[in-house]
């Protein structure tokens, strides 16, 4: 005998609760709700007692809404209960095979303990860190976040231009965003200050501030593109029809520079914090022998994995990362193409994705991969999707598992080792040559 309870965790609102009981896939007792404080937690387990039976096992299922779901779940695992949370696909599906046109709290709860029950495969056990890889993740999850802001910060930037001097992004390029061109862009976002300064003042003012020496054809074609941005708005401008204010431009430019700045000294702290922390978890850069990988990444996928014991196969490890194919078919046919699955996590993808990419320029065995899956007419990004779930994937559970049963013993710490493709071991600057020599000029259509 076991009993499921599904937990409908409310944000704002108390938490809903069902119990099943396994065998018989009924409701036991009655629907109820308790809040995230000691008395809540007290009356959530009051009730489960009242319909458990001989010390029957309980399993909890949940849902994430937010941050609700991590006092509850740290509360839960203090007591020594399990916690499992579906994917989101697999609750959404669950909610409408049980009830398609009406949606409540309650609805939700049972929905949740369905998918426990008729579904394990598509409920996860739900891991929280402690200690430095709690730590970790934190950081982990800032430095996500952060990155996205600082996204996006640029692309405003680069609107805020296009807007007042639309060939000036092509003009400029990459050098948009150094010393030198956040300089220009504090000073002559307005192009008729440029064209008023003249070409060869403006000239000196990038060299002054640019660490390297200036091309000069970089300079007429910053002067090339403001000369131009006066002249389509001349005509405008002559009309007074001219449909910003350059003043408010300049003020909003030097905001976003600033912001922009700030946010970069940040990344640069949490990086610090990152790696020093990563070194905690892995001093002997065990992680980072793994080709593709240094501390960001490695960092992030200790984070997403947590322990690696509870994967006690690759199948497992591999139906975590999610980083596989939807499975379309019908009598002998598969349909080829199909988008990667939905069912797991984001962030554990795009590091796979991260460090895949790297990974195949640096070991022989995995840039033959790819560019066997490149020659069978795999595009670039589904050839880097084979090559981590199909190879590099493989390369990290073993090298966690190794850490993991060296831990706190005197046995020699483990290390990738870089082979040819016929197994003989090799350095790294080899495995580098080797893949030079042989797929260097090679192209894809």
């Amino acid at each position: 005998m076991a009993l499921i309870v599904g937990c409908d965790l409310g944000r704002k609102s108390a938490h809903d609760v069902v119990i099943l009981r396994r065998e018989t896939a009924r409701q036991v007792g009655r629907a109820f709700r308790f809040t995230s404080t000691p008395e809540g937690v007290d009356q959530l387990f009051g009730q489960i007692q009242k319909v458990r039976q001989n010390n029957e096992p309980v399993a909890f299922v949940i849902d994430s809404p937010g941050k609700a779901w991590v006092p509850v779940t740290a509360a839960i695992k203090a007591r020594g209960f399990a916690v499992y949370r579906p994917t989101g696909v697999r609750f959404s599906k669950m909610r409408q095979a049980g009830d398609r046109k009406n949606k409540t709290n309650r609805i939700d709860a049972m929905a949740l303990a369905r998918c426990l029950l008729n579904f394990p495969q598509d409920t996860q056990h739900v891991f929280l860190p402690c200690g430095t890889p709690a730590q970790l993740d934190q950081l982990v999850r800032q430095r996500d976040r952060l990155v996205d802001t600082i996204r996006r910060r640029k692309q405003r930037i680069q609107d805020v231009i296009e807007g007042i001097n639309p060939t000036l992004s092509n003009a400029m390029g990459n050098f948009i965003l150094t010393e030198a061109g956040r300089a220009f862009l504090r000073t002559y976002l307005d192009p008729r200050k440029a064209v008023r300064a003249g070409q060869k003042r403006l000239t000196q003012f990038l060299q002054k501030r640019y660490r390297l020496n200036l091309d000069p054809k970089l300079a007429q074609a910053i002067f090339k593109a403001c000369t131009e941005a006066v002249a389509l708005y001349l005509p405008v401008r002559e009309k007074g029809q001219i449909p910003f204010d350059e003043t408010l431009l300049q003020e909003e430019m030097n905001w976003e520079l600033d912001q922009l700045e700030s946010e970069e000294a940040r990344l640069r702290e949490l990086n610090k914090r990152i790696e020093t922390c990563n070194q905690k978890l892995d001093p002997h850069d065990c992680m980072i022998s793994l080709p593709g990988i240094q501390h960001i990444l490695a960092a992030g996928i200790q984070s997403c994995v947590g322990d690696i014991d509870r994967f006690d196969s690759l199948t497992k490890h591999r139906g975590f990362a999610g980083l596989y194919p939807v499975a379309k078919g019908t009598g002998d046919k598969q349909a080829q193409g199909t988008p990667i699955c939905k069912m797991s996590s984001n962030r554990y993808k795009r590091y796979l994705y991260l460090a895949a990419e790297n990974a195949y320029k640096w070991d022989v065995q995995l840039a033959a991969f790819y560019h066997a899956k490149r020659e069978a007419g795999h595009t670039h990004t589904q050839a880097v999707c084979a090559v981590a779930n199909g190879k590099l994937l493989p390369r990290i559970h073993h090298m966690m598992k190794q850490m993991k049963r060296v831990e706190g013993t005197p046995l020699r710490r483990p290390s990738y080792v870089f082979r040819d493709l016929s197994g003989n071991p090799i350095s790294k600057a080899e495995a580098k040559a080797i893949i030079q020599a042989k797929w260097g000029d090679v192209s894809y259509a």
